[in-house]
């Protein structure tokens, strides 16, 4: 599960975004707080292309997974209808983008032994409720609350980008924080979910493994594209700090009631959990990319982003080892060459 601020994770820059510029859309569909999928069809198999297609719907019609589904109840689509209103604008747009027909395109590669559902869902937790991977079912679980806040704090990032540029490695805008933010938290969860299904081996914590496999799918593509990794971890980085080292004052007036923030605010809830500080986890991540293209992102060491002393290149390759043997033989060749030739982004994402 990702913490909805101190544990966003290592961001991959594919397309999925949540923009505000787009129109607000509409669906029907059931309301279900359980994580259990439902049945249904992919509904981006509703649209064949005609002999008439063009060449990239053509692309788009090979992207398909059969172990990778939809979790549809009563024709939502995989949307589910929030309980609260305020999410409705939320989920109106996140079925306008089709982030899921497009989360399960980006997938087609993978050859798994089991099903992954996915599906979105106004999630138990509160306002901070956050996306998770349920292994008892295998569904991936994205939560209306977590984009909502994400679209509340990027004004914020925005202001603290202008305030102080120098603080931040990389630029990037509204749109394209919103989609890195949400494709990488979905990533993370994808890790979680072929850790599950491929039973894969883990030294160390999982938490730490997810945000490494996000990562170096990232630097898999463009680096345009992977460039937003850097700047949209950075933004988030500027705007919510570490754990606190003092406990907090649980009869204070302004004590959270939500208990994610609570542990935000304890240092031993904090500095013991499964993930790590939101400065530890900023750092790995820029190390990975650093170790991962070191001339292109040559200024994270040269700008004084990463210790001098810190071998970022070996750390990459060891996690480049892990991949290849764990993971990488439930790829097919052909169709990741066809997912990393696509355009995930959109142009005003990439502004």
């Amino acid at each position: 599960m990702v913490r909805p601020t101190l544990r966003l994770l290592a961001l991959l820059a594919f397309a999925l975004s949540l923009t505000a510029a787009e129109a607000a859309g509409s669906g029907s569909g059931g309301n279900s707080s359980s994580p259990a999928p439902g049945g249904g069809a992919n509904p981006a198999a509703a649209g064949a292309p005609s002999p008439a297609a063009s060449p990239a719907a053509n692309a788009d019609a090979a992207l398909t997974n059969g172990k990778v589904k939809i979790a549809e109840v009563n024709g939502d689509g995989g949307y589910r209808l929030p309980k609260s209103d305020i999410y409705a604008d939320t989920r109106a747009k996140m079925m306008k983008r089709q982030v899921l027909e497009e989360y399960v395109k980006f997938l087609a590669p993978l050859k798994l032994p089991k099903t992954i559902w996915v599906y979105v869902d106004e999630c138990d937790g509160g306002d901070s409720a956050s996306p998770f991977y349920s292994p008892a079912n295998r569904a991936l679980v994205m939560c209306y609350q977590f984009m909502k806040m994400m679209e509340d704090r990027a004004a914020l990032i925005a202001q603290a980008e202008a305030k102080n540029p120098k603080l931040f490695p990389m630029k990037v805008n509204r749109d394209g924080f919103l989609a890195g933010v949400f494709a990488g938290v979905i990533l993370h969860e994808t890790g979680h979910a072929l850790f599950d299904v491929l039973d894969v081996p883990i030294m160390g914590r999982e938490e730490d493994a997810a945000d490494e496999i996000s990562t170096f799918v990232a630097l898999q593509f463009q680096p345009a594209l992977a460039d937003i990794v850097v700047a949209a971890y950075s933004d988030v980085g500027e705007t919510f700090d570490n754990p606190p080292t003092a406990a907090p004052d649980t009869k204070a007036a302004d004590y959270p009631k939500d208990k994610t923030q609570q542990c935000f605010d304890d240092p031993f809830c904090a500095f013991a959990d499964v993930h790590g500080t939101w400065g530890q986890r900023f750092y790995n991540t820029l190390c990975l990319m650093y170790g991962g293209n070191p001339t292109h992102y040559a200024f994270l060491k040269t700008g004084g982003w990463l210790p001098k002393d810190r071998d970022c290149p070996a750390e990459y390759a060891l996690v480049r080892h892990a991949f290849a043997k764990t993971i990488y033989p439930f790829i097919d060749t052909d169709l990741m060459a066809k997912v990393q030739a696509r355009a995930w982004f959109r142009s005003n994402e990439l502004k």
